[in-house]
């Protein structure tokens, strides 16, 4: 918007621009939008985040309903911003293992930490044939987990997601799987759970792991209680 000083017109009036230098008025055109010059290649970061946005937004939502809270916005931006960043270091590699948990991570409830209920370390392998297996050592209880008062029982949830990265968005597969024990001193033997998906050969794959807790105050309910909920996408690779 231009206005009217003692020097005379200053600002923008439609594509005309009116301003003072070194005591002169002068007068240009306002720019306009810059073009990509003919032949210029595209930024390779708007790919891979027009990539993910599209095939990544399609395995988040599919795990909506999984956990005992909604996913929210900022879970959703959370979520494919970290894949964004998985996707972007590792997509050109011929070999994109599955890994265990790290401090890469993605929480999914962004209030907590899964590391600070469930205090092990977890195995994510690609097992081939579409089979990802999740081996989870011995646990005691009451020396691994944080849980809320009155806890019970423990469930530790299992999902896998996976796309082919191409076509349309909706050819993802979901599996998922569980198992509870009694919150005791008693030490829970080490499982190898498999998870059967129905990804083919060079598929990308996240999965997630969720801590859920039975309550005698709201028994055989679980605690919905966000602050109680911990789970985080503990591994993202492409299968074999």
């Amino acid at each position: 918007m231009a206005r009217v000083t003692d020097n005379g017109i200053s600002g923008a009036i439609g594509n005309i621009v009116f301003y003072t230098m070194n005591g002169k008025r002068y007068v240009r055109a306002k720019p306009g939008k810059r073009k990509k010059k003919r032949g210029q290649p595209a930024n390779p970061l708007n790919a891979v985040f027009g990539t993910v946005s599209k095939y990544g937004s399609a395995m988040v939502k599919a795990m909506n309903g999984h956990f005992l809270f909604p996913l929210k916005r900022e879970m959703y931006n959370r979520l494919r911003g970290w894949m964004r960043n998985q996707y972007a270091e590792h997509k050109d590699e011929e070999i994109w293992e599955l890994s265990g948990r790290n401090s890469g991570m993605c929480q999914v409830n962004g209030e907590i930490d899964l590391r600070d209920f469930l205090r092990t370390d977890i195995t994510v392998n690609d097992s081939g044939n579409a089979k990802i297996t999740v081996l989870i050592p011995e646990i005691n209880p009451k020396k691994d987990i944080k849980v809320p008062l009155r806890t019970m029982k423990v469930n530790i949830k299992l999902i896998a997601v996976t796309s082919p990265f191409r076509n349309a968005p909706t050819t993802y597969s979901l599996c998922t799987n569980q198992y509870s024990f009694i919150f005791n001193n008693d030490p829970v033997p080490a499982r190898s759970f498999e998870l059967q998906t129905q990804a083919g050969k060079g598929d990308i794959a996240i999965v997630a792991l969720a801590v859920e807790f039975e309550t005698s105050a709201s028994y055989p309910a679980y605690n919905k209680d966000t602050r109680w909920l911990p789970a985080a996408v503990i591994s993202m690779g492409r299968l074999k």
